[in-house]
């Protein structure tokens, strides 16, 4: 089956065919479509936009368990992190408005309007640039989601990702059209369920690079440049260009202008294959803006240095490198269109990418014309010298019920080592050659953690979470190397629930996030889990996948005090709000302000990620708090969340008259009968 389309532009625009990658423009002859907002995006979310939303039919839009809000802003995380490229989206807002119109309100909906049915068709999304100058700079990006169809967060089948459908279409809104290459983000096309495509590619780099680039960002990367001929002087008008570094995973694709002449910019240093393709599926000229009416696919593709031994480019840094083809013509004996991999069997061949794994084994399916040629062996079937090796013994054939169409079915095995990226199948026979262009998308292992990982953000101990709790999550590739601090969500009012691309779900809640790292992601438990057994965590960084769920125990309570960093101290406040500290030690009698999680559910009740409010009543524990100090009862005047934060427990105790003195005195809280951990002091004069 035949994949919806991932976007259907409803102005008329044109990509720039000379350039890789692809650019868009408003005509042939017109300029190429930019932003001058770059450094400060400003998307606006109708507020119907939630989980559980219903279409004008009463079918489901959103699903009830996805996160939709959260999600969109992933996806604008993707885009913002771009190390070498200058752009930013800021933190999404509501509005009230439904339909795309010239309103200057880039806009995105879910909104089942007449208006914006007549839009979409039956597009999976569509990205409509209402406000475009005579320059190229686009003022007003709307971009709608069909309403007739079913989003979801969760990869449920049938339902689109809404993640990838959104990072796709946020580059449209940046002046990217669609990729040749199959699993780059901006390819025409996603498979429901899948998340695949929301990692951004080399190609989307590139792109990004090149258009809005950090100061000095071009100096660190190299260009191809050439001219692709036939062998019968015709120039290959629109043919599919691709640099593959089999070593790396980039790719950057590109297509060639009117006269057969391409190029490719922003390139990492390193050595590539080059290669001709004509577009005559699975890449289409209708799957791009505008392309030739009658693109020239009356030829071979066609390796740099020739098919029988293709060569590898040096590009280096602030060079650009030549690469003209002269490729063969006539109609290719073969072309692979359709491709599929798993870990177990194959259930169907339907095109698109195929998600891999380091150190993993994949059966992998290809289907296409010519591939019933008898001289194909597993010696003519790579992955263009990269990671991906051909198990041997596993070849077989097979064909499409529907179509007739031959099929290669194989085993491949997956380097431990494998970079991420875009890894191109090629098969090369007597009959000629066939590429699958970035067909295996090798992404990043899932997020891993295990449920002893889960632990109190106070106290780094504990075994379960408690409503409303602050617990940090220790794993592996749970987010950015570098960590990124949480903030205010602009939408909720409360923290937000995506940070650097992450997200954290507890059965299905997003929970609030204070920080994300690789191995490290702070979180608040959302309050829903009350009165429920247990919760399954799932963290979601970028890739396609979501981590296994780890089912962790559900408690009315626990307890953990906040301490310095590297020391026992208690993060703790005297009676005239200064740190306590050795230095400044308090004072018997005085009352200090103790901080810590884990009280569980509090009156009145505060929403998850909700700041604790400073003025009207304060939200106080339900469970019975007491404290010693110095082994002594110490009475606790208040407990309750401290105004203006989220999840955090301010206890105010009085110090005993008759408490030791000393810069270590140890302070104990008891919240609903779970100790905070040993070891917390204070300094009582």
């Amino acid at each position: 089956m035949r994949p919806w389309l991932l976007s259907l532009l409803c102005v008329s625009l044109a990509c720039a065919n000379a350039q890789a990658y692809v650019r868009e423009r408003t005509d042939p002859n017109g300029p190429f479509l930019f932003r001058t907002d770059n450094n400060n995006i400003q998307f606006r979310v109708n507020d119907q936009t939630a989980a559980g939303l219903t279409n004008s039919s009463g079918g489901t839009t959103i699903t009830a368990d996805s996160a939709p809000i959260q999600a969109l802003q992933a996806a604008t995380a993707a885009w913002s992190s771009i190390g070498t490229a200058s752009i930013t989206f800021a933190p999404l807002q509501k509005t009230s408005v439904s339909n795309s119109s010239r309103d200057f309100i880039n806009l995105i909906t879910f909104a089942d309007t007449p208006a914006n049915r007549s839009i979409l068709g039956d597009a999976l999304a569509v990205t409509n640039p209402v406000g475009v100058r005579t320059t190229g700079e686009m003022v007003d990006t709307d971009i709608l989601f069909n309403p007739k169809l079913t989003y979801s967060t969760t990869f449920q089948g049938g339902t689109y990702d809404i993640q990838t459908i959104a990072t796709h279409e946020l580059g449209h809104t940046l002046g990217a059209d669609h990729s040749g290459l199959l699993g780059a983000t901006m390819f025409f096309a996603a498979r429901a369920a899948s998340g695949i495509l929301s990692a951004l590619t080399s190609d989307e780099i590139a792109f990004a690079t090149k258009v809005y680039p950090q100061a000095n960002a071009a100096a660190s990367f190299g260009s191809i440049s050439g001219k692709i001929t036939l062998d019968n002087g015709q120039s290959a008008t629109d043919a599919l260009v691709a640099a593959v570094n089999p070593s790396t995973g980039v790719a950057v694709g590109g297509v060639t202008d009117a006269s057969g002449a391409y190029t490719i910019e922003m390139i990492p240093p390193g050595q590539y294959f080059v290669y001709a393709e004509p577009m005559d599926g699975p890449v289409m000229p209708d799957q791009f803006a505008t392309i030739a009416a009658n693109p020239n696919t009356s030829f071979t593709t066609t390796f740099l240095g020739g098919n029988d031994s293709p060569q590898k480019l040096t590009v280096s840094a602030g060079q650009t490198a030549s690469a003209d083809l002269t490729v063969p013509s006539g109609t290719p004996a073969m072309n692979i269109t359709l491709g599929a991999a798993a870990t177990g069997q194959i259930a169907s061949v339907n095109g698109g990418a195929s998600a891999l794994y380091p150190g993993q084994t994949f059966n992998f399916a290809i289907a296409g014309q010519g591939l019933d040629d008898p001289s194909i062996n597993e010696n003519s079937i790579s992955f263009l010298g990269g990671p991906i090796s051909m198990q041997g013994g596993s070849l077989s054939r097979s064909r499409t019920q529907s179509t007739n169409t031959p099929i290669l079915l194989f085993t491949v095995n997956v380097a431990p080592n494998a970079q991420p990226g875009l890894y191109t199948l090629v098969i090369h026979s007597a009959s000629g050659t066939a590429v699958y262009s970035g067909g295996a998308k090798i992404l990043p292992p899932a997020p891993a953690f295990s449920a002893k990982g889960v632990v109190n953000g106070a106290s780094f101990l504990g075994y379960g979470v408690t409503p409303g709790e602050i617990v940090s999550i220790f794993g592996a590739g749970l987010g950015p190397a570098a960590g990124v601090s949480g903030g205010i969500d602009p939408i909720t009012g409360g923290l937000a629930a995506s940070v650097g691309g992450v997200t954290v779900t507890f059965n299905g809640v997003p929970a609030p996030l204070f920080y994300a790292s690789q191995n490290q992601l702070n979180v608040q438990v959302p309050f829903e889990v009350a009165g429920q057994a247990g919760a399954n965590i799932s963290v979601r960084y970028q890739a396609s996948v979501s981590s296994p769920p780890v089912n962790v125990p559900v408690t009315s309570a626990s307890a953990g005090i906040f301490q310095l960093p590297g020391s026992s101290q208690g993060v703790i406040l005297n009676q005239d709000n200064t740190v306590n500290s050795p230095s400044n030690p308090a004072a018997r009698g005085s009352v200090v302000q103790v901080y810590a999680t884990g009280q569980g559910a509090v009156q009145p009740p505060l929403t998850t990620g909700q700041l604790a409010p400073a003025l009207g009543p304060l939200s106080n524990a339900q469970q019975t708090v007491t404290a010693t100090i110095g082994g002594q009862t110490a009475d606790v005047r208040f407990a309750g969340m401290a105004p203006n934060f989220v999840g955090l427990l301010q206890v105010n105790v009085a110090v005993p008259s008759g408490a030791p003195q000393g810069s270590s005195v140890p302070i104990m809280l008891n919240i609903g009968g779970a100790l905070s951990q040993p070891n917390v002091t204070l300094a009582i004069q």
